[in-house]
């Protein structure tokens, strides 16, 4: 499974069922290819917890993940500055945000031997 922006578009009260959700459809041994935003520093009273995309960090990742059954492992794959032209600096800043980084995650699922 691919997840580019789901995660980060649903309500913190919705995500474990969509977690859950997720767990249900992924094949044993199945993997998934998570992205989220992590807003880590901002300028507006506010930014950090509003969206979509809302910020989703390393430990709320964890949080939702490592306490399913079926989940075998996360690995943080890569971190890359989301802020990296002017334009995207404008974007950010218009949010309230003033650093924001792309978190790449794998999640894989256990396998039934």
């Amino acid at each position: 499974i691919y997840d580019r922006a789901s995660l980060i578009a649903i309500e913190p009260s919705r995500r474990r069922d969509y977690v859950t959700l997720l767990g249900s459809m992924l094949n044993p041994g199945g993997s998934i290819l998570l992205i989220t935003i992590e807003k880590r520093k901002v300028i507006k009273e506010g930014a950090k917890s509003s969206g979509p995309p809302f910020s989703v960090d390393e430990v709320q990742v964890r949080d939702l993940y490592e306490g399913q059954e079926w989940v075998d492992s996360i690995s943080l794959l890569e971190e890359r500055n989301e802020i990296v032209t002017n334009g995207d600096k404008e974007r950010w800043e218009a949010r309230g945000v003033s650093e924001a980084y792309e978190l790449v995650f794998l999640i894989r699922k256990k396998s039934n031997d």
